[in-house]
């Protein structure tokens, strides 16, 4: 059986190889050097000032660090399935700039406005040039092992991918082998492999390299979680709940009088309570009361739970917008608050539907691993699920989001909320 092969960072957005993390540290050097070495001439040709001024130094140290922000960001974002790394250029660019304003403003640090402005123009364009050179030296096609789960890997992009007809074929002009690692194989296939990783080619897990296609775990193929070796980051999770607690605190100036006003809006529009309160399955199976704006009419759930479909006749025309824009979530803060749930993990579901799924969907628990949240992966990826088949589907964002969680995860999903606010997908 073949154990620990390499993973290949373009394939696997969670790891890195040895080849990956030395090309990205080897652009990122020479990038910062370009930033120094542009801003100085920059700065040069437009001024007078001196390279040891304060107003140069002070400008020239902040844009350093906004090029590291920004080419950090470009890189580990770019990683997640279906992203376009040069999308989040802009943003991670700007972000990073507005925080080197403000630490310069907020410190009175002295600055020049012309370095200021020849860096702004900098940034973007050295990260840019950065992106393109590793996007160039990372591309390429990759050869698989006929064994184990390849097949629907084939079927999701045959393209990107060739299977090998036997150990003896030339490989020399792949970027690297996908094979199965929990597969047995034959003798001759295992000495193909282990030449393969002595003369340093990738050698990458193939469920590894469609999670990272797919941005879903196969729900009939779960390797480590079979073996019992899945472990959370229990830092990392205490530390997304302290931050996401203080974010919610900090936003209530904003968010508490817009849900008053929706509050009455719902109030005015049609009879009943303004709030909606139902029971939902959280953290380790246990429930938990999740507080929503109604955007039902009142007598939406008289003949039980059921899901909402296109253009569903319970949902009332403020419910329609509220929903949209994802504002009827907006109470579930106080669950956020109180530790039933997350801004980001798997969406909760109500008691009668796990119950359901959990006898007819196996491993649907494993959803159940974190706290469930008021977005996540397969909201912003899938959408919403409207059946056992849809559901099955989301489950499979569900694992991914599980099992690669990461503050880039999270930040990357932020970003596809916004999204979907602004565009209403996967809204009913």
């Amino acid at each position: 059986m073949v154990k620990g092969p390499s993973i290949d960072s373009s394939l696997r957005p969670a790891s890195h190889s040895r080849k990956s993390s030395i090309l990205h540290a080897t652009t990122l050097i020479i990038g910062l050097l370009s930033v120094g070495l542009l801003i100085s001439a920059g700065t040069a040709f437009f001024t007078n000032l001196k390279f040891q001024a304060p107003q140069f130094s002070n400008v020239v140290i902040g844009a350093l660090i906004a090029y590291l922000i920004t080419s950090l960001a470009m890189h580990n974002l770019g990683r997640f399935p279906g992203n376009r790394p040069l999308s989040y250029l802009l943003p991670a660019v700007t972000v990073s700039i507005l925080l080197m304003i403000a630490v310069i403003i907020l410190t009175r640090l002295e600055y020049s406005r012309t370095v200021l402005i020849i860096s702004v123009v900098i940034l973007p364009l050295v990260t840019f040039i950065e992106f393109r050179f590793r996007q160039k030296f990372t591309a390429g096609k990759y050869a698989v092992v006929p064994f184990g789960f390849y097949q629907n890997l084939m079927d999701v992009n045959d393209a990107k991918f060739s299977v090998m007809s036997s150990p003896s074929e030339d490989v020399n002009e792949y970027a690297g082998i996908i094979v199965d690692s929990n597969e047995q194989l034959p003798a001759e296939w295992q000495q193909f492999i282990a030449e393969q990783l002595s003369i340093d080619m990738p050698v990458i897990d193939s469920v590894s390299a469609y999670e990272s296609i797919t941005g879903k775990s196969p729900l009939d193929h779960y390797g480590e979680l079979a073996g019992h070796e899945f472990l959370l980051s229990k830092t990392y999770l205490t530390t997304k709940r302290i931050i996401e607690s203080l974010l919610i605190i900090l936003s209530a100036p904003i968010t508490v009088p817009l849900v008053i006003i929706v509050a009455i809006a719902v109030k005015l529009e049609s009879k009943g309570p303004a709030f909606f309160v139902q029971r939902r399955v959280g953290k380790g199976g246990r429930e938990f009361s999740m507080y929503k704006i109604r955007s039902m009419s009142l007598e939406s759930e008289a003949h039980g739970a059921k899901f909402a479909g296109e253009d569903d006749p319970r949902i009332t025309r403020i419910g329609r917008f509220i929903r949209k824009m994802r504002i009827d979530e907006l109470p579930q803060f106080i669950n956020i608050l109180k530790g039933d749930m997350a801004l980001i993990g798997p969406r909760p579901e109500q008691a009668a539907f796990v119950k359901q799924f959990e006898k007819s969907i196996p491993l649907y628990s494993f959803r159940h691993i974190v706290r469930p949240g008021i977005t996540g992966w397969a909201q912003v990826t899938h959408g919403y699920a409207a059946d056992e088949d849809e559901t099955r589907e989301k489950l499979a964002h569900d694992f991914f989001y599980v099992k690669n969680l990461s503050i880039w995860l999270d930040l990357d999903i932020v970003f596809k909320t916004i999204r979907t606010m602004l565009t209403g997908f996967g809204a009913r």
